[in-house]
């Protein structure tokens, strides 16, 4: 071979080398989504199912429960409890993921729940539908949900239950 041919082969070597030894740096991080999501969808089901029993595999036993509707819940019991009065309220409970979006160990998901307010809860049942959407950030260890953010409009909720906002009532005039 000439030397042309020769040096042509080693630096595309040292080239192949140097590439190489920098890929593993160049790698894209794993996709959160193929760990997140089957948990995330486990989570969906026992809400739509009814069996908490099955949150004892997904959820961390320290797990923090937040919403714009309820005080903050602590642990698997208490979000056993929510989810069971809930599905006591509305027995054909239904909720539907739209939108969903992992990042680390973190996921939002924007979720449709339908239902009827035929069961004992709260609040007398009223027999009426509602149909609502919401947001849930949820937060991961070892494979386990251990936080949720969820908000939805409670306003909408409620009037769809039939019940109206009354306006403050006013301060009545001092009689002179």
């Amino acid at each position: 071979m000439n030397q042309r041919a020769q040096t042509i082969l080693k630096s595309g070597s040292l080239a192949l080398v140097i590439a190489l030894a920098l890929a593993p740096g160049c790698q894209q991080p794993p996709d959160p989504s193929k760990t997140l999501k089957p948990v995330g969808e486990r989570y969906v089901a026992v809400w739509n199912t009814g069996n908490v029993n099955d949150l004892d595999a997904i959820i961390d036993p320290h797990f923090v429960y937040h919403s714009n509707l309820l005080p903050e819940v602590e642990g698997i019991d208490g979000l056993k409890k929510i989810i069971s009065g809930f599905r006591a309220s509305y027995p054909d409970l239904k909720i539907v993921l739209e939108s969903e979006l992992y990042s680390g160990n973190r996921s939002a998901v924007r979720w449709t729940l339908t239902g009827t307010n035929t069961g004992p809860g709260e609040m007398p049942p009223t027999g009426k539908p509602v149909k609502l959407w919401g947001i849930s950030l949820l937060e991961y260890a070892d494979g386990k949900i251990t936080a949720e953010w969820l908000a939805f409009d409670n306003q909408s909720y409620l009037e769809q239950l039939g019940f109206s906002m009354m306006p403050p009532s006013q301060p009545k005039a001092k009689s002179k």
